[in-house]
């Protein structure tokens, strides 16, 4: 298998000043697909870039297939420096489809401390997972989740007994 590396050209481009070069390099990444490049994309979209940019990223992170992007995306999520961004990563998640299901406790997580919006993605890519992870993490999930109902507001109470249904519906 060829290692892949990451193209110093395309690197550069996309921290150029000029929106039309940015855009080409992000396409480039999108035709030529390389998980190495998602850190610098994170990177990218972390500067609040213009909407064009922002909205080009979004859609390269949301139809990312490598199975291997994985922790690129968890990573990103529990680094406090992604915080202002966090939301659009979470959406990523869930609309790339990728398995996510190790993961669970980090999702649950958001929908513990995360504003409405954020937590309601964090919700979605709960919802959708495909499988659910191994029964220690589902374990400590439900523990995670009984402990944060007390403290939640209605919303967020929603969410985490909606979890809940779906990772007792495994354990019956």
């Amino acid at each position: 298998m060829e290692k892949q590396k990451i193209d110093q050209r395309i690197q550069k481009n996309l921290f150029s000043p000029n929106t039309e070069v940015v855009i080409s390099a992000i396409n480039e990444i999108k035709e030529r697909g390389n998980r190495l490049y998602i850190p610098l994309l994170l990177e990218l979209l972390n500067t609040m870039p213009e909407n064009e940019v922002e909205k080009e990223i979004c859609n390269v992170l949301g139809s990312v297939k490598e199975k291997d992007s994985v922790n690129s995306f968890i990573r990103a999520i529990e680094d406090e420096k992604f915080n202002k961004i966090r939301k659009l990563i979470i959406t990523a998640c869930w609309q790339n489809g990728l398995d996510f299901s190790t993961f669970l406790p980090v999702f649950i997580d958001q929908v513990i401390s995360e504003e409405w919006e954020t937590a309601f993605e964090a919700f979605t890519v709960i919802d959708n997972l495909e499988y659910l992870p191994s029964d220690a993490i589902i374990r400590v999930s439900v523990e995670k989740i009984n402990q944060a109902l007390g403290n939640a507001n209605e919303q967020k109470k929603y969410f985490l007994k909606e979890i809940l249904v779906k990772l007792n519906s495994v354990e019956e």
